[in-house]
């Protein structure tokens, strides 16, 4: 019967042991698996994003769609884009029945971290806006409209909005130069309407809300046609 021959392994020191870790740890770390890259967040980041789930309705350039209700995007301030998004995406925006739009609007940002929309919003703000005629800007707003009363009712809304339509982001007015017709008077039905700007967590939208109380729908309509005479850039 043979009998196994055991040999004792001695413990290494010196020169051999630190040689020999060396080589352990180089092997080591060729056995891990590769450490996942980080997403991509250079320039591109929010136009991809944007790309991905906007473009669709509200075009490549954020210049809109008024064939499916979706309004002018670019050249929008950053500050009042991300504000509106992340009112979608915190539910405040797009709850009530009746806001159709809004309704459709909301599922669309839900699962959007709140940097990914303050990125889009700064990238859709450097976009510029549709030119003065264009089809997405001009869309129909009522017929029989009369800007020279129009600009006699909006010296309300200059207080905020500007002289121009060119908006103030300290006081949370959006851009309405170069912004769709038919959206604007939306809007303001909605406003008037208590659809928009009833909500607790909408501070803004109720401020806005407010000052539309008592307008009636031909004053939107002629507000709207003064609006379309300011220039877009």
């Amino acid at each position: 019967m043979m009998q196994r021959s055991f040999r004792r392994v001695l413990p290494m020191s010196g020169p051999a042991a630190v040689a020999a870790l060396a080589v352990a740890a180089v092997l080591a770390a060729s056995a891990r698996p590769a450490a996942a890259q980080a997403p991509d967040s250079g320039p591109s980041a929010p136009r991809a994003l944007y790309g991905a789930a906007c473009a669709s309705c509200h075009g490549t350039d954020g210049r809109g769609n008024p064939r499916i209700d979706a309004p002018v995007l670019a050249g929008l301030s950053a500050a009042y884009l991300e504000r509106q998004l992340d009112g979608f995406r915190r539910g405040y925006r797009g709850r009530h029945p009746e806001d159709v739009e809004g309704l459709e609007m909301r599922p669309m940002v839900e699962g959007f971290a709140a940097a990914d929309l303050a990125a889009v919003g700064a990238w859709l703000a450097s976009q510029p806006p549709p030119a003065a005629g264009d089809a997405a800007v001009t869309g129909a707003a009522g017929p029989e409209r009369d800007p020279a009363r129009g600009m006699a009712l909006y010296a309300a809304c200059a207080v905020c909005h500007g002289r121009s339509g060119e908006g103030n982001d300290a006081l949370g007015a959006p851009r309405l130069a170069g912004q769709a017709s038919w959206y604007t008077v939306r809007q303001l039905h909605k406003f008037i309407d208590g659809i928009r700007g009833s909500h607790p967590d909408d501070r803004s939208g109720a401020s806005m809300r407010a000052s539309v109380a008592g307008l009636a729908p031909r004053d939107a309509a002629d507000i709207v046609a003064w609006i379309e005479t300011f220039p877009v850039n």
